[in-house]
């Protein structure tokens, strides 16, 4: 008779070195506590370099090393897509909606006039009542909203399209 168990979870350094060398890694399946560590690392690393990249570059390339910064963590959601029988879709036309939005703002003026000397408010918030902002911003709720809840339940125990589990294992028993 066959049954599936678990295989222990795996630590903060194990789960940060293992998502690390599977970083442009886009197939395969990644377990819960591996993409929650590299998260937690990424996020930190994420808020550090984009406040440097804000204080030293212009507003538009700013947001454009943002936007790749992101792209760092795309790989890994990815694979935790995966691992619970999701297509990646969902994570590229987040990450790509997120960054057309960004640019979107920057070039309306939208930064430039927050920032100015004078500011005027109205003009600002105009940028947000376009259709534009309003369709991509809805769009890029839904896929970010539908990618956190995938990434949060527990991988399938089975073999999918993407690969075997990486948290079940198959065992025979006598």
């Amino acid at each position: 008779m066959k049954r599936m168990i678990a295989k222990p979870q795996l630590g903060f350094g194990e789960a940060v070195r293992l998502a690390f060398s599977r970083i442009t890694q886009m197939s395969g399946r990644s377990r819960r506590s591996e993409f929650w560590w590299f998260i937690l690392v990424y996020v930190i690393g994420y808020w550090v370099l984009s406040s440097i990249a804000s204080v030293v570059l212009p507003v538009m390339e700013a947001q454009i090393a943002a936007g790749l910064i992101m792209l760092v963590a795309v790989p890994a959601t990815a694979r935790r897509l995966h691992d619970t029988g999701h297509g990646s879709w969902w994570v590229i036309v987040s990450w790509a909606l997120n960054l057309a939005i960004s640019i979107y703002m920057v070039k309306s003026g939208f930064f430039e006039e927050l920032t100015s000397v004078n500011p005027d408010p109205l003009k600002a918030v105009s940028t947000l009542n376009g259709p534009v902002f309003g369709v991509a911003s809805l769009a890029l709720a839904v896929t970010s909203f539908a990618t956190f809840i995938f990434c949060l339940l527990d991988s399938k125990p089975t073999a999918n399209k993407y690969g075997e589990s990486p948290k079940y294992e198959v065992v025979e028993e006598e």
